[in-house]
């Protein structure tokens, strides 16, 4: 796989994420708070069977996350809010200055904002066991329901 092009396998995302950042960032959480685990979606990237080796290397804790579920990880209204926000005064084709902007996005990023979407997850999984983990869960405003998750 070339540099830039396509997507993530477990190969790249062991060595840049995991190995490069997340691990790290897991064992130094792990000294103020004991028994953190990282929480993962199901994407092929992360159920890889060398990923369970590199965390067991690690000695850092994976929480076990069912396949098909709704994506309630705090992760994912970033993105959107992330792309709303890179977006406002167009969209760049140039690859340089969007990396840029992405990256500006992400220093910038409201730790109030963080923590909002930190705090929505209890709701949702409230919703998802009152639906006993049906797949009609669906994040944000439903007719006749209140507001569940807020991007």
């Amino acid at each position: 796989m070339k540099n830039g092009r396509g997507g993530i396998n477990w190969y790249r995302y062991q060595k840049k994420i995991l190995e490069d950042k997340l691990l790290p960032f897991a064992k130094d959480c792990e000294l103020e708070r004991p028994g953190i685990m990282v929480q993962e979606d199901n994407a092929a990237a992360h159920r890889s069977k060398y990923q369970v080796e590199i965390f067991s290397d690690w000695h850092v804790l994976r929480m076990q996350w069912c396949p098909n579920s709704p994506d309630i990880n705090a992760i994912e209204p970033t993105w959107f809010w992330m792309k709303k926000e890179t977006t406002k005064r167009g969209a760049s084709t140039n690859r340089k200055k969007l990396r840029s902007r992405w990256e500006k996005c992400w220093k910038e990023l409201p730790q109030k904002k963080i923590q909002e979407w930190i705090e929505r997850i209890p709701n949702h999984i409230k919703e998802i066991i009152r639906l006993k983990g049906g797949n009609e869960y669906k994040e944000g405003r439903q007719k006749g329901q209140e507001r569940i998750g807020t991007y």
